[in-house]
């Protein structure tokens, strides 16, 4: 589980001829085991999945699999098409009950 991408950690090698996205910084990266429970929280806030904010708070129950993961490509999808991030907020925690909530809206390009 890489359990921190953002655009800043996916790169385009041209190199080829067909271009290939690549995930970098493995730095809080982990290998896991089928079953395993996870009570980190890590990552970049905005790109944060809601699971993972639940599952560490006091008394959750944690986080598993690859899901955070597949969030954390949505945001960046979503970063891509519309130029920023679907949360933002004024603090970390606002922010953090945005994306529990889940709601976002799709900009107008």
């Amino acid at each position: 589980m890489h359990r921190d991408i953002k655009l800043d950690n996916l790169l385009i090698d041209i190199s080829g001829d067909t271009p290939v996205v690549k995930l970098c910084d493995f730095g809080v990266s982990k290998v896991l085991a089928e079953g395993d429970t996870m009570y980190e929280q890590c990552g970049t806030p905005a790109y944060i999945a809601p699971e993972i904010l639940l599952g560490c708070r006091p008394g959750g129950l944690g986080y598993r699999g690859f899901s955070p993961d597949v969030w954390s490509l949505g945001i960046c999808l979503y970063a891509m098409l519309f130029g920023t991030v679907p949360f933002k907020a004024s603090n970390i925690e606002e922010l953090q009950r945005m994306i529990v909530k889940g709601k976002y809206s799709l900009k107008k390009r």
